[in-house]
């Protein structure tokens, strides 16, 4: 192989819709709750300044000045419209319940309808999103009430987790496979070597492809010659003095805006080279970080192999021997 005609090359993965959508929930949770308290606060100094610049104790006193207010006209009245008035009230007062009595009057101030509107609508807006699975995607327990909600995922993760293990034991076998061996040979060029770089950019793909398809993952892959990433460059100098590939994740991710990556760096005919898998969503493991080192080993060895034999079988060498 040689170094002429080599460029870097990149495959981005993109952002779903739902990511998008995951991502902005929070924030619209968190804003309709500042929304509706702010509209709560808002409305209640309104209507407080107005009834401080309309009558100071009303604002402290509402129900004992309307009290007052009753008891003066009733003073005024005569002896028979008092026992008339007697009789009504006595009947009244039978009909009524506790409930009448005392909560009535305690929702119809309007200071209390703004507090009650409010929670009423707080309710609701919680209520909304907890029907919303994507908004509570890594709930274990809530408790509303006499209520509770419980998220039963540990069985499922341990089963997804032997099945995404499974699933990348089996792309390493095929990487080791004679199919595989087979493919590199359609790389092969007039002047009897492997396009290096278009052989790895085509089983990067097959991973990329596998993994999306078996495992719902998806990531971008990039591959670098002499000038490397700055952002990663430690990773690049750790993963040359291991010999390993290097993974860094989010601590957090749910953040959309950072990646996850994964470095290897690897030299081949005196050519260095940085394989760069980055990914939104999908968390690097130590299975992947195999995997990659493993493509890599298999690939340079293949590609000797074949230059071996192709050199040896060649019209040139045939007539030397």
């Amino acid at each position: 192989m040689e170094a002429n005609g080599l460029h870097s090359v990149e495959l981005k993965e993109q952002r779903s819709f739902f990511q998008w959508i995951s991502f902005f929930i929070p924030y619209i949770y968190t804003i309709g709750i500042i929304l509706i308290v702010g509209w709560m606060i808002a409305a209640s100094s309104i209507l407080g300044y107005q009834t401080i610049m309309k009558s100071p104790e009303a604002f402290f006193f509402q129900n004992t000045v309307g009290g007052q207010s009753i008891n003066s006209k009733h003073s005024s009245l005569s002896g028979a419209y008092d026992n008339n008035m007697k009789n009504t009230v006595t009947a009244s007062k039978a009909k009524d319940t506790w409930l009448n009595t005392v909560v009535k009057p305690f929702i119809e101030l309007p200071f209390n309808k703004i507090i009650l509107r409010g929670l009423f609508l707080l309710l609701v807006w919680m209520l909304l999103f907890l029907v919303i699975p994507v908004a509570f995607a890594r709930l274990k327990k809530f408790k509303l009430f006499n209520l509770e909600f419980e998220v039963e995922d540990k069985e499922l993760a341990v089963i997804q987790t032997v099945e995404i293990s499974g699933g990348k034991a089996k792309l390493m076998a095929y990487l080791t496979s004679d199919h595989a061996s087979g493919k590199v040979l359609d790389f092969l060029t007039s002047d009897s070597s492997i396009m290096y770089q278009e052989a790895l950019e085509y089983f990067l793909k097959e991973i990329q492809v596998g993994y999306f398809c078996h495992f719902n993952s998806a990531f971008s892959f990039s591959i670098h010659i002499g000038n490397f990433p700055e952002k990663l460059i430690d990773l690049v100098e750790e993963s040359k003095e291991s010999g390993e590939a290097v993974a860094k994740n989010k601590v957090d991710n749910d953040i959309i805006f950072k990646k996850n990556y994964l470095v290897y760096h690897f030299s081949f005919n005196g050519i260095e080279f940085v394989t760069l898998l980055s990914s939104y969503s999908y968390q690097f493991d130590v299975f992947d970080k195999y995997l990659i080192g493993l493509l890599h080993n298999v690939l340079n060895k293949n590609v000797e192999n074949i230059e071996y034999m192709v050199a040896l079988t060649s019209p040139n060498n045939v007539e030397t021997g």
